[in-house]
């Protein structure tokens, strides 16, 4: 197998680069349409059911993931050679974590009510062989092999969709569901293990509990990091089941899942920007500022439109996909909008950190952030239900934003250059929002259509986006 951490070409990285989004955008998509279908079948109560089975479940499977794909990237990543022996290494560790952990999740069970045992029970098994289809992905990262990763979660994303389609239309509701996910995904895991077994160089396998010792102190510290950005993302349908009740998280999940997939466009640009950026860091600080104040423009830009359609259009958007009996759910989407805003910002901020080799302090602020969203929860929660749960999230990115730009990004971009680089395309933004109020009765795709079209309009018309600054990042790119 060749070596892609040895002069890897410009044309590949930015091959492998367009074949991970796509990816994700197929993944994403395709789990959205699995979620809409499960919820229009399920009603709010057993989707909150779900929502909080599989949250359980992730926790459940961290000790599994323990970091180790990070490891793996980056070990595998430096010498391919190695694939085999870090293979069958960290599969008999991850074997043995995962087997204690199922065993102590089933005696935990044993305490919850019977009704919820088997789902329990199922969506645990299913979150601990989702962990070894990431295993397995990571080494055809590690590989530049991207193409087959799109070939396993294809495998999973359709048979999820396809199996699970035949569960709920046969009446098996959620049992049936998770279990269907269950099939898909130890069949992703199979044809992604055997692809591997393939591909990778056969060596001569020899290891002690040393050396299997040694895969678990290297991958601490990222369980680490997996740890707190559990805290930060699952532990809000935690709380919210025993304060508000499934029916509750069922709305809160609903919403979630819409505002989850947008998170996908700045991880997306981050691919390129940070690795631009890391490079003009040592070359040239001028130029270093002048791409991270089009970058934080462009962010804004392109989080507008989706502030606006999510905000004004929530209720049209809930009920179109999920029908009239989650209604509710349109709320939880409004607040959540405003958490756009703040993400986008914050992707480009973090990627500063990494930029600057500043990842000691990003892990700082990672696990603050947690202990905020945690203690936000814990507050908001108990007075406003799953609109509390929406609120914690706000209010922790807004402290996030806060924090990040405070201690780094003032020393580059001044709160008055912030407002006067965003002031032509918040104008455009007002316009486009009163277009799309004024079209919200209408059919909501068309009004969706039309705000972007005006939005789109308004952009060039008050030369939001300047022709040299196009230039000086395609340059930079070029690089």
């Amino acid at each position: 197998m060749e070596n892609p951490g040895n002069g890897i070409t410009p044309k590949r990285f930015v091959r492998n680069s367009i074949l991970l989004v796509t990816i994700e955008i197929v993944a994403k998509g395709l789990g959205v349409v699995f979620f809409v279908m499960v919820a229009r079948f399920l009603g709010a109560k057993e989707l909150g059911l779900y929502a909080f089975s599989l949250a359980v479940a992730t926790f459940v499977a961290l000790p599994t993931k323990f970091g180790f794909e990070t490891i793996i990237q980056r070990e595998v990543g430096r010498d391919p050679i190695n694939t085999h022996r870090y293979f069958w290494g960290i599969i008999t560790v991850k074997v043995l974590i995962a087997a204690t952990s199922w065993g102590i999740f089933l005696l935990v069970l044993m305490f919850f009510p019977r009704s919820e045992f088997t789902v329990m029970a199922i969506a645990g098994g299913f979150a601990l062989v989702y962990s070894f289809m990431e295993f397995t992905n990571a080494f055809f990262r590690a590989n530049q092999r991207p193409e087959i990763e799109m070939v396993v979660r294809l495998v999973f994303s359709v048979g999820n969709l396809a199996l699970g389609t035949l569960v709920l239309y046969s009446g098996w509701r959620l049992t049936g569901v998770l279990s269907a996910q269950l099939v898909a995904v130890a069949l992703a895991v199979t044809v992604g293990a055997l692809i591997l077994m393939h591909i990778s160089t056969k060596v001569k396998l020899f290891w002690n509990r040393r050396i299997l010792w040694g895969y678990v102190v290297n991958a601490a510290p990222f369980g680490g990091i997996l740890l707190a950005l559990f805290l930060s993302n699952q532990i809000g349908v935690i709380i919210l089941t025993p304060w508000a009740g499934k029916e509750d998280v069922g709305y809160f999940a609903a919403a979630l899942r819409l505002f989850d997939p947008v998170t996908l466009i700045p991880a997306a640009i981050m691919g390129a920007f940070l690795p631009m950026m890391s490079g003009l860091h040592i070359q040239s600080l001028g130029k270093f500022v002048r791409t991270l104040r089009f970058t934080m423009k462009f962010m804004f830009i392109l989080a507008v439109p989706l502030v606006i359609i999510t905000s004004i259009l929530a209720h049209q958007i809930v009920v179109f996909l999920y029908r009239e009996s989650f209604a509710p759910s349109a709320q939880a989407l409004q607040i959540l909008s405003a958490v756009i805003f703040f993400s986008f910002w914050n992707y480009t901020s973090e990627s500063v950190l990494i930029a600057r080799n500043q990842e000691r302090i990003l892990l700082k602020l990672t696990w603050i952030t947690a202990g905020v969203h945690v203690a936000a929860n814990l507050i908001l929660i108990p007075k406003f239900s799953y609109l509390g749960a929406c609120l914690a999230i706000l209010t922790t990115q807004v402290i996030y934003s806060m924090m990040l730009f405070i201690l780094q990004m003032r020393r580059y971009l001044s709160l008055v250059k912030l407002i006067q680089i965003i002031a032509r395309p918040a104008l455009c933004a007002a316009i486009t929002a009163l277009a799309v109020f004024m079209m919200r009765n209408q059919y909501v795709l068309l009004s969706i259509t039309a705000g972007l079209a005006v939005y789109m309009g308004t952009l060039f018309a008050f030369g939001a986006v300047k022709r040299s600054e196009f230039d000086f990042i395609h340059g930079n790119i070029k690089n």
